[in-house]
This record gives C-alpha cells, structure tokens and sequence, in this order.
C-alpha cells in the first residue's frame, strides 16, 4: 500500500485538492473544491449536504522545495464500503454536477456503466502507489510514523541513513534527504520491500 500507518497522529479530514500519491507529503489549504454554499468554486451536490462536503480543509502537494507547512502525509480515507467501488459516477437526474469521488450506486435509469467509469474490486488504499483522485475526500496524517513506498521519496532506499533529517520536494511532495526545510526523520527501512518508515514532526 501507498502508505502503511505504524504510530497514528491526528487524522485531519481533507479535499484533495489535486490527484495525490498516498504517502507523499501535502499541506493543509482552504479547500477551493468545496461547494459555493460553503465558500467554494464548486456546484453542490443535493446528495452531499451533510456529507463530506462540509469538510473546507484542502490538501495540496508542496509548491517549493523545503516546505515546512508541507508536514503531512497523504492517505486515503477509511473506506467503509464493500466492493464493488464504482469511481467517477457521472451527474444524476437530481444535479448536474459530476461525481468525483467514490460510490456504489448506479446513475440513475442506466442498465450499463458508463465508458470512463472505474470499477474496483479492491479499495484504494490497499494497493501500491495508489492515487487519491482530486475533489476526494482524503486524510492527512500529521505527527507520527508512517511507512511509505519507494514512489514516494528520492534516491535507493539503501542510501538513507537511520535518523536521517529529511524534507519535502515542491511539486511532487516527495521526501528526501540534504535539504533544509526538515520535517521528518528516518526511522526504518527495508531494503527487500524498498520501503522507508519516516518519523514526522521532528
């Protein structure tokens, strides 16, 4: 999986701001995907309200490298249903606005799936370098540790040292070693899995 939880912190609730690798590092923004009702750019779904739309928080990935505020690291959210997940369900009778995230209802009147919709038999959240979809709702984990896959830091696994300050790259919100802005530390690794267990908030 993208990110394997090993000693919790807090469970931030958030948007995905952008399509984000589990287990990358992201900081917390005010959600622009949010209905208008609540602030945002985004038409609201009637099904929504009371839903996880009024979560305002956002995650983004790292705009810079060293990015202190990029502290968190990415996870999908704990997923209560049972597949088979349908993914990218297109507008209903009852909005005109799409369906981002995951469901398991048919659009209504439909016999088949529509062409672009994704069917897993499997959550998210399970798999290797999973992406959370943008407008999902998603956590961000803040203090704790967390082991994360080689898609979601710089270099071989064998090159980082134990207890290794490490920082966030801008745009891919990828961990790695020798820079300034630190955020984490190695605290495991494993070089059969090229896993790497990171300690944050150092």
């Amino acid at each position: 999986m993208g990110v394997e939880i090993r000693l919790r912190g807090t469970a931030i609730p958030c948007i995905a701001e952008q399509d984000i690798k589990a287990g990358l590092a992201v900081k917390l923004v005010a959600s622009t995907l949010a209905p208008k009702i609540l602030g945002g750019n985004a038409d609201a779904d009637p099904r929504l309200q009371g839903g996880i739309y009024n979560v305002l928080q956002g995650a983004n990935l790292p705009t810079a490298d060293d990015d202190t505020d990029a502290k968190y690291v990415a996870a999908f959210r704990v997923f209560n249903e049972k597949p088979p997940l349908y993914e990218d369900l297109p507008a209903n009778n009852e909005s005109s606005v799409a369906i981002p995230y995951t469901l398991r209802e048919f659009t209504e009147g439909s016999e088949n799936l529509p062409a672009d919709v994704t069917l897993r038999m499997v959550v998210p959240r399970l798999k290797d370098d999973a992406t959370i979809p943008s407008g999902t709702l998603m956590l961000a984990y803040d203090e704790g540790i967390y082991t994360v896959t080689s898609g979601c830091f710089y270099d071989n696994v064998e090159d980082y040292v134990i207890g290794e300050k490490l920082s966030v790259k801008g745009t891919t919100g990828k961990w790695y070693r020798g820079g300034s802005g630190d955020v984490a530390y190695v605290f495991e690794k494993n070089r059969t899995k090229q896993t790497l267990t990171i300690k944050t908030g150092v």
